[in-house]
């Protein structure tokens, strides 16, 4: 429900800077989760040059200009674009939590350094990762460029089945009750990083919601019918 964004396009208002630098952060994130993702499944520690934090501290400075070119366009326009700007300010915290996933799965491989296996999970993990990484990700932040209602719905729709696989995980290793071939530690970080995992679709989601919903219905799966 971002129509009000389309009229600003091709305009420098400081709100189309603002959905700018937003766009900006979500590149970010998106390339961090790939960096962190890389160090705990495919190596076996996390290399030293690897500036997680510092990357964070891109999106947070980005997240702060958000705030303050749509809080400066808001003081001098009025409240004729008050929906886009309340959008904006909404799903930044979204992005900024990605960014903060992205950096506990960086600080995961630095304490488990060999390489994550996920055993009897390592199949259903791999399709995790790979929708995660493949679909979500980069067409989710297509569809939010383009304002693309169709695509967002459609993503939300198909990759909700994310969650309840990361939580199947989570509770089998959490819960005991069930032998796995794996050490506790492993066990323990594999846990973690699934229900990381989770956090980042569900925030992922959320913006796309914002595509597709009005604003108070913003993280919720679809708009109440009538």
């Amino acid at each position: 429900m971002l129509q009000g964004f389309l009229n600003l396009f091709n305009k420098d208002s400081l709100l189309d800077q603002a959905l700018r630098d937003t766009d900006t952060m979500l590149q970010q994130v998106e390339a961090m989760v790939r960096v962190a993702r890389q160090a705990l499944r495919e190596t076996d520690k996390a290399p030293r040059d690897l500036d997680i934090s510092g990357m964070d501290q891109v999106v947070n400075r980005y997240e702060s200009e958000v705030r303050r070119k749509v809080f400066t366009h808001l003081s001098v326009m009025g409240t004729e674009q008050v929906y886009p700007s309340l959008v904006l300010v909404s799903i930044i915290i979204d992005v900024e939590r990605v960014g903060d996933y992205a950096k506990n799965i960086v600080e995961l491989a630095r304490e488990h350094e060999p390489q994550l296996k996920g055993g009897p999970f390592e199949e259903e993990l791999q399709r995790i990762e790979e929708h995660v990484l493949d679909r979500l990700l980069p067409q989710g932040r297509q569809a939010f460029q383009q304002n693309a209602e169709q695509s967002a719905a459609a993503l939300i729709a198909e990759l909700y089945w994310i969650n309840p696989a990361c939580d199947r995980i989570a509770n089998i290793l959490v819960a005991g009750k069930q032998a796995v071939p794996l050490d506790p530690c492993t066990q323990v970080t594999l846990a973690l990083y699934v229900r990381y995992l989770k956090r980042i679709n569900s925030h992922w989601l959320n913006i796309l919601t914002s595509v597709v919903n009005p604003f108070d219905r913003i993280g919720f799966r679809r708009a109440p019918q009538d």
